[in-house]
């Protein structure tokens, strides 16, 4: 897997983003199913018991209660939403996918589920398991999805080349950039959306321990520094989100707060992973593979 070709954001074309916006914010939502029994994600990483039931019901906390709050939340301010869906999620919880479609969400594949990664997989068994985790969700949700972001970011060698092949359109796993840039991969180009580890709820509530009031002030500081910004380069703003953290009581005021920062701004497009496929890959078509 070859890294991506360094680009300085200075030395590029004027990119325009539609109706002369400053800053596109798309907001990603993980819906993630842990398998029981194999440690994941973890608000009190030192309950380690096996089984270890602590960590794993607050996750599942997430799925139960605090994606129905984000549904509420998103459609009361009026901002769409990108799922980044584990396949595995459409068998295990199917109330779910139907409030994806009520709620008209856009839907990126997020692999099997967050307890499968691919690092270490041989090519076949990554190829088989991309396949696998693409058919179930084009099944079920009714279209295969254009988008992918590996869970954990959990990649080898060959992922986005198998990616690429499978019919993937954009990737998330690359969080290098405020701009898309195109990839060049064995089967095609392969644009990478840029996704964000620092307004990210993993980074600013676990990793950070910050209070909510604290998190809903760094989602609006960084957007407020893109929005500046974004008056001579036009930026991409992504923000990661769980429901098993952002769901919880304590923080959907804050989330709510930033959001509405946020979406009260000129000059700013809320849009999907999708939508911003759709904009790039006319306004910056792929080049032609060499």
């Amino acid at each position: 897997m070859l890294r991506p070709a360094y680009s300085a954001l200075p030395k590029r074309n004027p990119l325009s983003l539609p109706n002369q916006a400053r800053v596109a914010v798309y907001v990603v939502v993980n819906i993630e199913h842990f398998t029981f029994g194999k440690l994941g994600t973890a608000i009190q990483p030192h309950l380690t018991t096996s089984p270890e039931i602590a960590n794993y019901g607050w996750r599942d906390y997430g799925n139960r209660v605090g994606i129905w709050r984000l549904f509420e939340l998103f459609a009361e301010l009026g901002i769409p939403g990108t799922a980044a869906l584990n396949a595995e999620m459409v068998e295990l919880y199917p109330p779910i996918l139907e409030g994806i479609r009520h709620h008209c969400w856009s839907v990126m594949a997020h692999g099997w589920n967050n307890s499968t990664g691919h690092s270490g997989l041989t090519r076949q068994a990554e190829e088989e398991l991309i396949e696998r985790s693409l058919s179930l969700l084009e099944k079920t949700v009714g279209f295969r999805p254009w988008g992918w972001l590996t869970p954990g970011f959990s990649v080898s060698e060959n992922t986005f080349d198998l990616l690429r092949a499978a019919g993937i359109r954009y990737t998330a796993d690359w969080v290098n950039d405020d701009q898309p840039y195109w990839l060049q991969t064995a089967a095609g180009p392969l644009l990478a959306i840029p996704y964000t580890l620092e307004a990210n709820d993993i980074t600013l509530c676990l990793s950070a321990r910050l209070a909510a009031e604290a998190f809903a002030q760094a989602l609006i500081a960084q957007f407020d520094q893109l929005w500046q910004e974004g008056e001579r380069f036009p930026r991409i703003m992504a923000i990661g989100l769980h429901p098993f953290i952002v769901g919880q009581p304590l923080r959907v005021g804050s989330l709510k707060k930033a959001l509405q920062h946020i979406r009260s701004r000129p000059q700013t497009w809320l849009t999907t992973a999708e939508g911003l496929y759709e904009w790039y890959a006319q306004a910056c078509p792929a080049p032609e593979m060499t």
